[in-house]
């Protein structure tokens, strides 16, 4: 049985997400891009873990109601091929941002970096490695600007069908 709307909790936690991804890519950028002297730098790093564990929780959450909610269809209206993309977008979205976070935990957990959940410890799972945290490091970098670039391509698509579309391929009205 289709519905009009997205579950309210789908809702939340679109928004949710939405806010948490962005500020973590924000503080991610800001992070890297401070000078290694910086007195700040190290100050930022426990509260960007701490949300991306965050987020790794909030996604497996995600997705667990995404399989239990009943979804709208896509509008018979838009054609085809944008039906197909918004497909391949939102899959790219839901991997990328489970694989955002568990990257950025295996590489902090491997390179022997100690990992807090807003001040409470999280035990180390991985031995010490530092040559593959250094390859989770890059793979957490190039990843985390693929989500973003995916991301911008979903806002540019709901504003499309909002703005630029008749009024019955508004996408944007679901998740509002």
């Amino acid at each position: 049985m289709a519905t009009e709307k997205y579950s309210v909790s789908m809702r939340l936690m679109h928004w949710l997400m939405a806010i948490c991804l962005l500020g973590m890519i924000g503080s991610g950028w800001y992070m890297t891009g401070l000078d290694g002297e910086a007195a700040n730098k190290y100050d930022l790093y426990p509260w960007h873990k701490s949300f991306g564990v965050l987020l790794l929780g909030l996604i497996v959450l995600r997705i667990i109601i995404r399989l239990k909610s009943t979804l709208p269809e896509i509008q018979e209206t838009i054609p085809g091929r944008e039906q197909t993309l918004a497909k391949v977008a939102h899959f790219l979205l839901y991997l990328l941002m489970l694989l955002v976070p568990l990257s950025g935990f295996i590489m902090s957990d491997i390179g022997g970096h100690d990992i807090y959940f807003f001040g409470i410890p999280l035990p180390d799972l991985l031995d010490t490695h530092k040559p593959t945290a250094g390859t989770f490091h890059t793979i957490h970098s190039y990843i985390g600007y693929v989500l973003l670039g995916v991301v911008v391509v979903h806002i540019a698509g709901a504003l499309k069908h909002r703005f630029m579309d008749s009024p019955e391929n508004d996408v944007l009205k679901k998740m509002m």
